[in-house]
């Protein structure tokens, strides 16, 4: 059972690296800018990890990689890194998480991170009221939203884009083929997808679990 998972996840990981996906230059003056406005200094693993994500991003395959830290390690300031990389070279970037009160906070963590550079964002959740979700919709396929954080109704069919880059992925919204595919409909191509867990996770078990990701720590 585990060789048919292993040899199922690494089909996958090689039929994602063979697919095309939207390539995004690192803009190092904006990296430093990002990193020089923050109350903080980022750690060594936190730079490691956020240069292996721009390493992935400039390639014109699609990323699948997992970012995985104990809470509190940073995996948020990273993710609004690469963010804001993406939202510079002129893509939208979708956060997708289980539910209404965490994509709640997630919002008013990277509008705060991202402040600087007036991103435009927008919650859309089931939650909202019809009239709401529908001004999001209609702004997102504009192209005037740059920045949407919501649960699966990012993945309706009443919801579109007008270049979804990056999606990132909170641990429990495991992306499979067939989200893969939904997006891969809505984008045009394979956005780069950044999966980010909490969940420590031995490095053999990973290499089962998580075999068609990379794996940043």
């Amino acid at each position: 059972e585990l060789f048919l998972h292993i040899a199922a996840s690494l089909a996958i990981k090689h039929e994602v690296a063979t697919e095309q996906s939207f390539a995004v230059p690192f803009a190092e003056d904006l990296a430093k800018s990002f990193v020089e406005q923050l109350e903080f200094s980022l750690t060594d693993d936190q730079r490691k990890v956020a240069w292996q994500i721009f390493h992935d991003l400039e390639r014109p395959h699609p990323m699948n990689r997992l970012l995985e830290g104990d809470v509190g390690s940073g995996k948020t300031v990273v993710a609004a890194m690469a963010a804001l990389m993406v939202i510079r070279a002129g893509f939208q970037v979708a956060i997708m998480v289980p539910t209404d009160i965490l994509a709640r906070q997630h919002i008013e963590s990277f509008r705060r991170l991202l402040k600087p550079w007036a991103i435009q964002s927008e919650l859309l959740t089931s939650k909202l009221p019809a009239s709401r979700k529908q001004d999001v919709r209609s702004r997102l396929v504009s192209g005037e939203v740059q920045l949407v954080i919501g649960t699966q109704a990012l993945l309706t069919k009443d919801t579109a884009f007008a270049g979804l880059g990056l999606v990132i992925v909170d641990e429990q919204h495991r992306f499979g083929v067939n989200q893969r595919l939904t997006l891969k409909d809505k984008a045009g191509r394979l956005p780069h997808v950044l999966t980010m867990t909490a969940t420590p996770i031995p490095r053999s078990l990973a290499l089962v679990v998580y075999g068609d990701l990379d794996i940043s720590r």
